[in-house]
């Protein structure tokens, strides 16, 4: 696990040096948490739209449904906003930067990409663990530790694919590259890895909230968005397993 926390702050220290960039980059974090965090309540909300406590009249739900889907939309144009004013964050900082060249100044932008990207799957992570605590403690504490046995394989295919990189971009100066057929490979596949130990780590909190609920520990409502949450745990941990090879590719052609 140190090595993504090394390699990330590293990383942002370089690309965005001075305090009022990495205040924006802060920004673009918080605004994917917000989203995150508003996806999990409107998951929630939903849940107690078809599971209500006690029969509604066709006007509130009509209403209630309405606000559902008002909501949804603010947060697709919350979405689009972010990626927006993401763009404009690197424009002001790379721009700003000494020109390394064309193809440098590409890999930097690449490298930008992958790492805000990153930390708001970071930061989207850390929230929604945080919540679970809150829907419930036991399910909290199973999903602390399985993520942190996921992130000591991920720490560990990150070093790994920082020396196959490394050792890409030495044969390419030596000119005597390899073939993008076996550096693609060796980044996706080092991506799957990363997706099957933490599809392994969902498969255990599935089971884990199965018996839960049949344990009656959680109810139906609560049911339905913690499933909602271990969906949303699952796509991150597989977008970060596959966006941190990017990001090692584009660190070592960056530099």
């Amino acid at each position: 696990m140190k090595i993504i926390v090394t390699e990330l702050i590293k990383t942002t220290n370089d690309l965005f040096p001075s305090r009022k960039e990495v205040r924006m980059v802060i920004g673009v974090i918080g605004l994917a948490i917000f989203i995150s965090i508003s996806e999990l309540m409107m998951a929630h909300f939903f849940s107690l739209l078809i599971l209500p406590d006690k029969p509604r009249s066709s006007g509130n739900l009509i209403f209630l449904s309405f606000i559902f889907l008002l909501s949804f939309a603010v947060l697709r144009l919350a979405n689009f906003a972010k990626e927006h004013h993401k763009l404009n964050v690197f424009e002001k900082s790379l721009n700003n930067q000494e020109s390394q060249g064309r193809a440098s100044d590409s890999w930097r932008w690449a490298t930008a990409m992958e790492l805000t990207t990153l930390l708001s799957m970071c930061g989207r992570l850390i929230v929604v663990s945080a919540i679970l605590f809150y829907f419930s403690p036991i399910f909290g504490i199973c999903n602390l530790l399985i993520g942190i046995g996921i992130f000591q394989v991920l720490s560990y295919r990150l070093s790994q694919q920082f020396k196959s990189q490394y050792n890409f971009r030495y044969k390419q100066l030596k000119k005597e590259p390899v073939t993008n057929a076996e550096k693609v490979r060796t980044r996706i596949i080092a991506g799957e890895i990363g997706s099957l130990a933490s599809s392994a780590g969902l498969i255990c909190l599935f089971g884990i909230l199965i018996f839960l609920y049949a344990k009656d520990y959680v109810d139906p409502a609560k049911a339905f968005v913690l499933f909602i949450a271990i969906r949303m745990v699952g796509q991150i941990y597989t977008g970060f397993s596959s966006g941190l090879m990017r990001f090692a590719r584009a660190r070592v052609y960056s530099e």
